[in-house]
């Protein structure tokens, strides 16, 4: 497996996080280890993007105004058309929030600060998990 979700090891990249600062820091990784990061601002408008277009890796924060990262990640998996890696970015690490996060469909739970090379490794797990998913939906 590649890594790259089979897209030419461009993955397409939903950050959804209310603090603009953290949201642009995020979006600049993704875009320095070559994908497409597409940000909002809230929960409604990434779930806008997601159904406007095609997204293979959602990193959410959990902690939103409105509608939180648990709902954004509930409501993705039952809009999505195809296979997608959604990954929680947090300031919350203890036990229940992590099963927390799993509970509500994340496959990832990263604790803020994201560095380089934890994003990396989650969006490398990302592109070969939905290489493997899109493979196995194939007619063989």
């Amino acid at each position: 497996m590649t890594g790259d979700g089979g897209h030419g090891g461009r993955l397409q990249v939903l950050i959804v996080d209310d603090d603009a600062g953290t949201a642009a820091s995020v979006a600049e990784l993704v875009r320095l280890l070559g994908h497409e990061p597409l940000v909002a601002d809230s929960g409604a408008r990434g779930l806008e993007i997601a159904q406007g277009r095609s997204i293979d890796v959602a990193l959410l924060d959990i902690e939103m105004p409105g509608m939180d990262g648990h709902e954004v990640a509930k409501r993705l998996l039952l809009l999505r058309r195809q296979a997608v890696y959604i990954a929680a970015i947090t300031g919350r690490g203890s036990e229940d929030d992590m099963q927390r996060s799993v509970t509500a469909g994340f496959i990832e739970h990263i604790v803020k600060p994201c560095t380089m090379k934890v994003l990396s490794r989650v969006l490398s797990r990302a592109g070969d998990h939905l290489g493997r998913v899109r493979n196995s939906l194939q007619p063989h």
